[in-house]
């Protein structure tokens, strides 16, 4: 039995993420992809946009066949 996984060095929301407060966010990505947490990430709405900000990962979940990313917008370089 195999396990994919994908590592990424920039979250890509595609517009799905989920606000939980001023600056926490929520967003579920289908698949298991590995990410470093309490770092700062580029945070952009696709993969042919610029990043727009920053953003620090705070708690990751692999469940179902996704995952699910907790994190906290620290930084904003232009509005999306």
């Amino acid at each position: 039995m195999s396990f994919s996984i994908e590592m990424n060095w920039e979250i890509v929301t595609h517009k799905k993420a989920e606000r939980l407060g001023e600056r926490s966010f929520r967003l579920v990505k289908e698949g298991y992809h590995m990410f470093p947490l309490d770092t700062m990430l580029p945070i952009q709405t696709n993969e042919e946009k610029a990043p727009f900000g920053k953003a620090i990962i705070t708690k990751m979940e692999w469940a179902t066949g996704c995952t699910t990313l907790h994190y906290e917008l620290i930084s904003l370089s232009s509005v999306n």
